[in-house]
């Protein structure tokens, strides 16, 4: 009687094994299939790091949209605008529904933080991506980077069906330019403490693809509309960050300052380098009473109007790598 009960159980667990396994291959053949890509913003700095030179609120995303074309090709093959996305420790991933061996290998187009839903869904071509304008910021609104900066990032000729299901990594690059001033006393740190900044020149606009010339009219350039106060780092350095779209033309930067107590705003000037899109600009100037010292003159030593101040002014760029560039 054992034996027939051993019997029966052996039967019943081989065929409840078949069925699991008839039903795991099932679901292998049936799963949805997918493709993503891993977005990295090329800052130049980790963006495992927040600090003075990479700020969390400049790694602001607040969406996503993906264009394919085949190799080369002019013609969108694919598009998904406002594509849903997850953060994942220092980049973003996108995984879109589509089955690896159908898309084979294309070309890659990112546009990140594109507030013209409209637009973006009127696109066709590359050339239709060529020509779409950065969202546009005026004298009274400037470039702000809790709004999300608008970022533009491509790989070409990625190969979906490789049969690794690795995910295609695109670059995000920023289309403004970073901005930061310092201002220091060296004689007596706490001559002026009431210290601000302006900018020319500003393009209210850019190409959210980089262009070798923008191209843009004079109208399409403003003054911010007031003056923006410079910040006492709580070293005597009185510093501000800002930032403006890549242009043609070169900004000039205002500095505003009321010397040792005084009523009597001084006002000085420098012409800044053509803004280029995710490039860091590093201003320091040097206010002196009198000449600036032997030691410290420069080519770029000036005098403040009619006043006995003088001022130095050093200008460091960056590239979106974070190397030192010439200009």
């Amino acid at each position: 009687m054992h034996k027939i009960y051993y019997y029966i159980l052996s039967v019943m667990l081989l065929l409840l094994y078949s069925s699991c396994s008839e039903d795991t291959d099932g679901y292998s053949e049936n799963k949805p299939k997918s493709v993503s890509i891993k977005l990295v913003q090329q800052t130049g700095f980790s963006t495992k790091v927040v600090d003075e030179d990479n700020l969390l609120s400049e790694q602001t995303v607040k969406n996503l949209s993906v264009f394919f074309t085949e190799p080369s090709s002019n013609v969108i093959a694919y598009k998904y605008v406002y594509s849903g996305f997850s953060s994942v420790d220092d980049y973003k991933l996108i995984t879109l529904p589509l089955d690896p061996a159908a898309v084979l290998t294309k070309d890659i187009y990112i546009v990140a933080n594109y507030d013209n839903v409209s637009a973006l869904n009127s696109v066709s071509t590359l050339d239709d991506l060529k020509a779409l304008t950065t969202p546009a910021v005026n004298k009274t609104n400037n470039l702000v980077p809790e709004n999300g900066f608008c970022m533009y990032g491509s790989t070409l000729d990625f190969n979906f069906n490789d049969g690794t299901n690795s995910p295609a990594i695109v670059n995000l690059i920023r289309s403004c330019a970073k901005i930061r001033i310092n201002v220091t006393f060296p004689e007596n740190p706490t001559l002026s403490t009431n210290n601000s900044f302006l900018i020319q020149n500003a393009a209210k606009y850019t190409y959210v693809i980089g262009r070798t010339e923008n191209n843009l009219a004079a109208a399409d350039y403003f003054t911010y509309a007031a003056p923006i106060a410079l910040v006492d780092n709580g070293a005597h350095v009185y510093t501000q960050t800002t930032y403006v779209y890549e242009a043609d033309n070169v900004p000039k930067l205002y500095i505003y300052t009321y010397m040792n107590g005084t009523s009597t705003m001084q006002e000085f000037s420098t012409n800044l380098p053509r803004p280029i899109r995710n490039h860091l600009f590093d201003i320091s100037i040097e206010v002196y009473s009198g000449d600036v010292p032997s030691g410290t003159k420069s080519a770029n030593e000036n005098k403040i109007g009619q006043s006995a101040y003088t001022y130095k002014s050093t200008i460091n760029v960056y590239d979106e790598k974070g190397r030192k560039v010439e200009y």
